[in-house]
């Protein structure tokens, strides 16, 4: 299981900061386009796909937005670093096989230090323990 911090604790590690780079256009480059066009329009799915339940441009700006000023950081097992922002209605839907696993609750932000990569994707908020890995601390969303 990866390893989970608070907005503060992820601050003082220096992997955020208040300052981050949203790009101005959230599909401005042939990677991002593609990742929004496979979570919002798929035309094939993955054994393990998420999709958003509002497929447009707005909302999905909406949820970058959001997960970057509030998010918790991920750092999962592969040591790849995440943001995960639990939204309080459902976001999406992960399938399995083609065929719906579980409504999602979260949104996913990978690649959030990078304006050419940067893009989102549903989650369960139950992946994120309720403590942080660092200070003990609850983390609040």
């Amino acid at each position: 299981m990866g390893m989970y911090y608070c907005r503060k604790c992820a601050v003082e590690i220096g992997e955020i900061s208040d300052e981050f780079p949203i790009p101005d256009n959230l599909i401005g480059t042939e990677y991002k386009l593609e990742k929004f066009v496979k979570h919002n329009f798929p035309t094939e799915f993955e054994e393990i796909h998420s999709i958003f339940k509002e497929p447009n441009l707005r909302k999905y700006s909406q949820y970058i937005v959001n997960t970057s000023a509030s998010g918790c950081l991920e750092i999962d097992d592969h040591g790849r670093k995440n943001l995960i922002f639990v939204a309080g209605e459902t976001t999406g839907y992960t399938l399995v096989n083609g065929e719906i696993f579980r409504p999602d609750d979260a949104v996913r932000l990978v690649f959030y230090k990078d304006t050419n990569k940067i893009h989102a994707f549903p989650t369960s908020g139950s992946v994120i323990p309720k403590l942080c890995s660092r200070c003990g601390c609850p983390i609040v969303f």
